[in-house]
């Protein structure tokens, strides 16, 4: 079948030789041989000349030597028409010159005959192609039959092995080269850097390009004449014509972490405020805009047109209601079908027209279009008169952009909108609560129309479309508010044409399957953007390494060495699918969004990729043009060039453990050894076997609370028993040296934790304990949890936060009380902890039970004094919180009216007086020192030191670190937030905003998972990590929330806390090197070969005996006792090495112009 085609293009063999100047000459093959085989040398079938004097290809060539199967590849080719060949024999140097000509399937002429091959011979025909390309040289001798000009002549398919990541390629995109927007942008009050002014622009040109584009799927090659033909590298497809796609209008913003997203897509709005949306295209029927008044009194043929569409299949006529416009019904339709250049946001103008009485009907003149049900496959028969008989859907037109956001980042947007711009802009913040307005007020009284992703998902359950088509024809007064675009089931988002989408943190439109990803793909919508700074997992734009590292000069030998082709590491695959989700279902770029092929992305860019041999030579290029066509992102040196950020001082502090939290931390070392010894390290009993993945993931997750502080308060004498029974088993075996000395150290171990009653009574409290100063005996007695056996054996008093905020407490509004009443009250406090624990132990019980058996288990709740002694604090933490941000609120608007800040209420005479008083008391010298968890001393000493001056942002994976810190925060009167998934959405969108503007908290604790993302809190300038975070990605957008434009710190700093000669410093030393050197990370730290290495080898931790790090000496009462020493702590100095060490310095804070009275942002209720 392929040949007759062939035949049938080019009429028989002959002509493909007389036509050679139509194809590409791609370069000259040479086949050697013997004396002996050039005798033998015979070809079988027709032979004449070419058109270029070298004689045409036969069938069958017999006498050269073709290891590789290259004379067989050509006769294929030649034979199936995908290249014509003439050869020429030398017989001076016995060698065989092939010439190959390209043949485009596009050959003029070919009647595109030449892509109706079947696909067998395509698959076939595109191994052959691949194969043969790698051989073929671009040097003029042997073109002309003569021996090599030199023996590193180029090849038509660059053979240099292309091992860049997927990292490289997205950090080394090209920066937009449109020129930067000019001027001021209405409405704006922040001045742009260039680069943001370029981005506008790019965004610009990409929205009002509605023509196509050069295809990104094919790249150019050239021939031996420079001739440029375009291959597609996957199907091997050449074309003598570069093909063009619809252009995508929009594309995703991924400009580096922290330089101006937000401020950028408000720019591209207010720059195109006036702009109106067009009908969507139909394949079919011709959309015009229209409006209430021309549908009903235009007679133009485009209305007429219109009117038709609603006269039904049973041939009904629609007519309008007679009356002729009028020049003022003329000019409203006009405003409002082509409002650019009518200041219609401007106040005076809109005051001017509700004068004349014309504001109300220009604005109930809402443009729509009618949109009918898209054809069906068949136009004939049942379905085609079914198809006929709904009628059109009512689109309404706008110029608002729909902007959706995560839900803590909702505020946020609305402070950034308030900063950034004056009171043109109106805007819509949908909250969870109230309805949706009608369609018609939706697109017309709002320029922006802000929604949490939450809300907006709620909206996603009303989606019934079909029951918009209908016949139904308005017949409301004009002017009026009527209720007719109302339909049951049916959100108003779906009965707009909107201009623009927005999607904040876009890479979640990546998860093409949740109600949230398919609701976005339902809307009508001209524009489409994703804003992101990472679009994937993998994805981050930091230039990791880049010429900070030491340059070794390289041995001969690796000179020498030719690199090989990498092969992709298969999570890049994953990445590779979210994008191709972001292209393909929220872009709908083609020709991925194609019904005919929903699989192009996959097989076109991305498996290709992941060949055994790694990517063929055009793959990757087709890989940077599809992500070049829509992403917009400056390369990092661009940006730098205009300004620069804070200077980043990361750096990581390796701490030792407290000696109790060593003894946990050898525990759970001899609970690995034990298993490591009677598994024999195979099978499914040992913990590292694969199946065992998420039982390993359990362990490294208590190993890492460890390092902060964990508690162990189950199992201990078993854990014993099962390491005494495996040293037996050992015996009985004949068992390893090694393994002897480690169960042998797993029983120590295991015996001076378990015979320490110190940290047995630890373990019955999961606390932080604090070691205090100048507390009298009795006192610590009365208020200590311990037993009497851990009391004596400890040097210091120990106690936990709890107790010292309530003996703080009950003594400052007591301060009078003698030795006897605080004792009093501490064995009060003891008996009101032990009785909540009681009840908190039969709660968990009842959970356990039936329905009826929890129903009639009243005698186990307690009274609602002992939980109100529980939530007291959290609801004073509330309120203060709910107080602060009012006010926080009352000040912002104060800041960008340029009106007066209210004043604050700060008499300090009563506190004063309570000083005087507490100064008599019995405990009022007590001193807070070090606690039983060294990262937590260092945080406090570092808050404490700096605190007064600068804010602190602090990571925890943990929520339960997060509420140890928070413990002692309240413990040092450190007033903070804690933003995490225990708080609901409002609240946590209200702690951002009175975060970024109180004085009052100067410490932010966030879940890494909840808080790295997104958010802006530039008001902060230290960062702590509670532990390390392996993934760069996650690492680089917590940093980010500080590390940008509006922070106003000379210098940021990052600490990463560590625990020394544990896997925590593995992880450190394995991330940074993973990212120096570009390798991939891998999914989990429990999945990296070096960490797990680490893992599977327990050691033990021998008690440290240099002095701790940090030193603190805090008053648990806020007084001033006399003139000897307050508290001053002092900042830490950490003796690292170099490598340890990292500063980079990457962008600063847009400078705005000098604040002054300007309107605010309309925000409607």
């Amino acid at each position: 079948m392929a040949t007759k085609i062939a035949d049938r293009v080019f009429n028989g063999k002959k002509d493909i030789y007389s036509t050679l100047g139509n194809f590409l000459p791609a370069g000259t093959i040479v086949f050697d041989a013997d004396a002996s085989s050039l005798r033998s040398f015979r070809v079988s079938g027709e032979e004449n000349l070419a058109e270029d004097g070298w004689r045409t290809f036969p069938d069958v060539v017999v006498g050269f030597r073709d290891d590789s199967g290259g004379l067989d590849s050509i006769s294929f080719l030649v034979r199936y028409r995908f290249v014509a060949a003439s050869y020429h024999v030398d017989p001076t140097h016995v060698q065989l010159f092939v010439r190959l000509y390209v043949i485009p399937w596009d050959l003029a002429g070919s009647r595109g005959e030449l892509r109706e091959r079947d696909q067998d011979t395509v698959s076939k025909g595109c191994k052959h192609l691949k194969k043969l390309f790698y051989r073929v040289r671009r040097d003029p001798s042997l073109w002309e039959g003569y021996a090599a000009s030199s023996s590193s002549g180029s090849y038509f398919i660059n053979q240099t092995a292309d091992n860049r990541t997927l990292l490289d390629i997205y950090n080394a995109l090209p920066s937009p080269s449109s020129p930067p927007v000019e001027g001021d942008i209405p409405g704006l009050r922040t001045r742009l850097y260039e680069y943001q002014r370029r981005s506008v622009a790019t965004m610009i040109a990409r929205e009002t390009n509605t023509g196509t584009n050069e295809h990104p799927l094919y790249v150019p090659i050239q021939g031996m004449d420079g001739k440029v033909f375009f291959m597609q590298p996957a199907t091997m497809e050449i074309l003598s014509e570069r093909p063009r796609v619809s252009a995508v209008r929009g594309g995703i913003l991924c400009e580096e972490l922290g330089t101006g997203k937000t401020v950028i897509i408000l720019s591209l709005i207010l720059a195109t405020l006036d702009v109106l949306a067009a009908p969507e295209e139909g394949i079919l029927e011709e959309r015009n805009t229209l409006t209430p008044l021309a549908f009903r009194r235009f007679q133009t043929a485009a209305v007429i047109s219109e009117r038709a569409k609603l006269s039904g299949y049973m041939g009904r006529k629609v007519q309008g209601d007679g009356v002729f416009p009028s020049l003022v019904d003329i000019i409203l339709h006009k405003c409002r079908v082509a409002p650019q250049g009518i200041p219609l946001h401007d106040p005076d103008e809109q005051e001017r027209l509700e004068g004349h009485g014309l504001w109300k009907p220009l604005m109930a003149n809402v443009p729509y279009y009618l949109h009918s049900p898209d054809s069906p496959d068949q136009s004939h028969g049942r379905r085609a008169r079914q198809h006929f008989a709904v009628g059109p859907k009512v689109m309404y037109l706008t110029s608002s952009t729909l902007v959706i956001v995560p839900d803590h980042l909702l505020r946020q947007w609305a402070n950034e909108i308030l900063k950034h711009c004056t009171d043109v802009l109106r805007v819509l913040l949908v909250d969870d609560e109230r309805e949706l307005p009608d369609a018609p007020v939706l697109a017309t009284y709002y320029d922006i129309v802000l929604m949490s992703q939450s809300r907006f998902s709620r909206e996603s359950r009303k989606k019934n479309l079909e029951s918009l088509y209908t016949w139904d024809i308005c017949r409301c007064n004009l002017f009026s508010r009527c209720k007719c675009s109302r339909h049951k089931n049916v959100s108003p988002l779906l009965q707009i044409r909107w201009k623009r989408l927005v999607v904040d943190e876009g890479h979640n439109t990546a998860e093409k399957r949740t109600n949230y990803a398919m609701f976005t793909k339902l809307l009508s919508v001209e524009r489409r953007w994703i804003v992101t700074g990472t679009p994937t997992t993998n994805l981050l734009g930091l230039n990791f390494g880049s010429g900070s590292e030491l340059q070794y000069p390289q041995d001969e030998d690796d000179v020498m060495e030719v690199e090989k082709q990498r092969v992709w590491h298969p999570d890049e695959r994953h990445d590779l699918r979210k994008l191709g989700n972001m292209l393909t279902d929220f872009l709908m770029m083609m020709p991925f969004a194609s019904q005919s092929d929903p699989k192009a992305f996959a097989t076109l860019v991305s498996n290709p990729l992941f060949s055994a041999s790694g990517p063929y030579p055009g793959d990757l290029d087709v890989l940077i043009q599809v992500m070049s066509s829509v992403m917009v992102r400056h390369r990092i040196e661009d940006v730098e060039s205009e300004v620069s950020l804070a200077l980043l001082n990361h750096k990581t502090v390796l701490l030792d453990m407290d000696p109790f939290a060593i003894k946990t931390y050898n525990l759970i070392q001899a609970t690995i050894a034990v298993n490591a010894v009677d598994s024999e390290r195979k099978d499914q009993d040992y913990l590292f076997h694969p199946r065992n993945a998420a039982h390993l993931q359990e362990l490294v997750s208590n190993i890492s609370h460890v390092m902060f502080w964990h508690v162990v308060d189950s199992g201990l004498d078993e854990r014993l028993r099962n390491a005494q029974r495996s040293l037996e088993n050992l015996r009985n075996r004949n068992g390893t040296a090694d393994d002897f000395d480690l169960i042998k150290q797993s029983i120590v171990h295991l015996r001076s934790a378990i015979e320490d009653p110190i940290w047995i009574a630890l373990q019955h409290h999961y606390q932080i304990f604090h070691r205090m100063d100048k507390l009298p005996e009795m006192v610590y007695d009365a208020w200590s949890p311990f037993g009497e056996l851990a009391r004596k054996a400890s040097p210091v008093p120990l106690l936990p936060p709890t107790a010292l905020t309530e003996l703080r407490q009950v003594v400052s509004e007591r301060p009078l009380s003698n030795v006897a009443k605080i004792i009093e009250m501490g064995k009060a406090f003891l008996e009101r902890e032990q009785a909540y624990k009681e009840v908190l132990r039969l709660r968990e019980q009842s959970k356990k039970k039936s329905t009826r058996d929890r129903h009639s288990s009243d005698s186990h709740k307690p009274p609602d004094s002992l939980d109100a002694a529980k939530r007291a604090s959290a609801k004073e933490k509330k309120t203060e919180m709910q107080r602060e941000m009012e006010s926080a609120l009352a000040r912002l608007t104060a800041a960008f009216s340029g009106e007066d800040a209210p004043a604050t209420n700060n008499d300090a005479s009563q506190r004063t007086v309570a000083s005087a008083m507490l100064r008599l008391s019995p405990v009022a010298g007590v001193r807070i020192r070090n606690s039983t968890s060294t990262k937590l001393d260092y945080i406090l000493n570092e808050v404490l030191t700096y605190g007064s001056e600068e804010k602190f942002l602090i990571f925890s994976e943990s929520p339960a670190t997060l509420s140890f810190i928070a413990e002692a925060f309240d413990l040092c009167r450190i007033k903070y937030l804690s933003f995490s998934s225990q708080r609901d959405r409002e609240e946590r969108q209200q702690m951002i905003t009175t975060f970024e503007t109180s004085e009052l908290y100067r410490v932010l604790l966030l879940e890494l998972k909840y808080g790295a993302r997104g958010l802006n809190l530039v008001s902060a300038s230290r960062v702590i990590f509670c532990e390390p975070v392996y993934k760069a990605d996650v690492e680089s957008q917590a940093i980010k929330r500080v590390h940008r434009i509006g922070q106003t710190r000379k210098v940021v700093h990052v600490t990463t806390l560590a625990i020394r000669s544990t896997f925590e410093e593995v992880m450190v030393a394995r991330s940074k090197a993973l990212r120096e050197n570009r390798q991939e990370f891998a999914k989990a730290a429990t999945d990296d070969r070096t960490i797990r290495e680490f893992l599977e080898h327990p050691t033990f931790l021998p008690v440290a005996t240099a002095k701790r790090l940090v030193d603190l000496d805090v008053p648990l009462f806020n007084i001033q006792l006399a003139p000897s020493a307050p508290f001053r702590p002092q900042p830490v100095h950490v003796e690292e090495p170099a490598s340890t060490q990292v500063q980079t310095s990457e962008v600063d804070a847009s400078s705005e112009p000098p604040r002054k009275k300007q309107k605010r942002v309309t925000f409607a209720d």
